[in-house]
């Protein structure tokens, strides 16, 4: 007998005819000689026991009945064949006794005159039991011949595997039709003469820079699609000079450059409304030199770090520390890098205009996706059969664009669904929210993966949040739950 097999008596040994099935039902069978035989998984054991009554059975004293119960995989590919029993009449019994002519593992019952035993045999569970038949290998003998076989009696049938069902994928909406606002921004560095906040427009390089402001204000001014809402420009001074000059300088020489440039954009373009124009100021930049400092290399650069990220110092105190301990590298800071601290940021907010234009939508989608909302979308993706490349493809662009939507991340998760494809499902799953459709895609996910009591409780959510096919769904999954996984003819 295999090590991973056991079979378990209770002596004296008495054994079982199988001629007749007397009873059935899902729970156990009878037979003439065989009573509460159930066969079945137990935990992760296939378990086969039954009580076995050698006394009905009178095979005649010369000849015996030798019966196999043989697990039998539904290809027929796998299979376990359990101990043999001999139910052997008075004769054979005391044969086999005194010739001990048995195989090892067989047990041998003295018909007609045996007690009762339990029979129980147990063996570890393998995947193909899921689907499996369980027959008794029935033959009869006598002194002389070759045991006849007499029949195998189907005797159960498993059906263990987790049934499958699956539902429609469940696509929603996109409502989303927040204004969409963006915003443009950059960097210019224009020159005033020391300690003024007069523009000169062609003074050192200061046409190049100022026309990166207008440029970018004129772009958006152009474009058809965008609303200009607010255009600031914040202007910074560097940290050498008192901080109340540079306060003055930096305010003045921002309102200088808004009055310069808002003055040049109302020529270009007549309908441009100088009541968008707004100004900030930083007396002294002191976020970039630390930024600078962060980022390169400079003698004694880690200990004026320190110092120019003291906040416990007024902004005077700081710079003429780094002036008076660093004296050579202030000087380098105050050529090379300072000058770049006296800057001028501008940023241009605009919204974009709301269409329903659907194929300028389209055209959009193709150019500047992040100019949609995802209401947009799904006005782009009605125009297509549900669930069909074009379909798939937009809304797989609106998850993108929107990786926090919750509708956009069903509608992808509901996308691989559709593709078998759960692991992918699932993760877009996460981000989905608990809406009634959410709730319906996992239980879709559940039922697929055949775990139809987690399905059967997702649905039960997703109707008490109102969704009405979910009850009908239940129905069937209680109709598969209920099916016998075990069945005894």
């Amino acid at each position: 007998m295999s090590a991973m097999t056991r079979l378990i008596y209770r002596l004296p040994a008495v054994i079982f005819a199988l001629l007749a099935i007397v009873a059935a039902d899902a729970a156990q069978v009878s037979f003439h000689g065989a009573d509460d035989l159930t066969s079945n998984r137990v935990e992760d054991n296939y378990v086969l026991s039954m009580q076995l009554n050698p006394r009905v059975i009178k095979p005649g004293r010369d000849r015996e009945m030798i019966i196999t119960p043989v697990l039998t995989s539904a290809d027929g590919k796998d299979s376990i064949v359990m101990p043999t029993v001999y139910v052997s009449g008075r004769n054979r019994y005391f044969s086999h006794i005194r010739n001990n002519d048995l195989p090892a593992g067989v047990t041998l019952l003295q018909a007609g005159k045996d007690a009762p035993l339990d029979y129980r045999f147990e063996t570890p569970w393998l995947p193909w039991m899921n689907h499996s038949d369980l027959n008794f290998r029935c033959q009869t003998g006598n002194c002389c011949d070759t045991p006849v076989n007499s029949g195998s009696p189907l005797i159960a049938r498993h059906n263990f595997r987790p049934p499958y069902m699956e539902f429609d994928p469940m696509y929603v909406a996109l409502t989303g039709d927040s204004t969409i606002v963006i915003e443009a921004q950059g960097s210019a560095f224009v020159d005033f003469v020391v300690n003024r906040t007069e523009l000169k427009p062609d003074y050192r390089g200061n046409r190049k820079e100022i026309d990166k402001i207008i440029k970018s204000i004129d772009l958006v001014a152009q474009d058809s699609d965008a609303i200009i809402t607010r255009i600031t420009i914040k202007g910074y001074a560097s940290p050498e000079g008192t901080y109340a000059n540079n306060t003055r300088l930096a305010l003045g020489r921002t309102k200088t450059l808004r009055d310069y440039v808002t003055s040049d954009i109302s020529k270009r373009h007549a309908s441009f409304n100088p009541e968008v124009m707004f100004t900030d100021y930083e007396p002294e930049d002191w976020d970039g030199l630390i930024k600078w400092l962060e980022n390169n290399q400079i003698e004694n650069g880690a200990a004026i770090l320190e110092i120019a990220r003291d906040k416990s110092l007024e902004p005077d105190p700081r710079n003429s520390k780094i002036q008076r301990l660093y004296p050579r590298q202030y000087a380098y800071l105050l050529k090379e890098v300072y000058p770049a601290l006296r800057h001028s940021d501008y940023t241009i907010r605009y919204n974009i205009k709301t269409t329903n234009d659907v194929e300028h939508l389209k055209q959009m989608m193709a150019t500047t996706p992040e100019r949609l909302r995802p209401v947009d979308f799904y006005m782009i993706a009605r125009t297509y059969p549900l669930g069909s490349e074009e379909y798939i493809d937009v809304m797989m662009k609106a998850a993108k664009q929107y990786p926090n939507d919750p509708e956009a991340a069903l509608n992808v998760a509901n996308i691989y669904l559709a593709q078998n494809d759960l692991d992918k499902a699932e993760q877009y799953l996460a981000s989905a929210g608990n809406s009634p459709e959410a709730i319906f895609t996992r239980a879709n996910i559940a039922a697929r993966r055949g775990d139809l009591k987690l399905a059967k409780s997702l649905l039960k959510g997703a109707g008490e949040k109102g969704m009405p096919q979910a009850a009908e769904l239940i129905e069937q999954i209680d109709a598969l739950l209920n099916f016998p996984v075990v069945t005894y003819f």
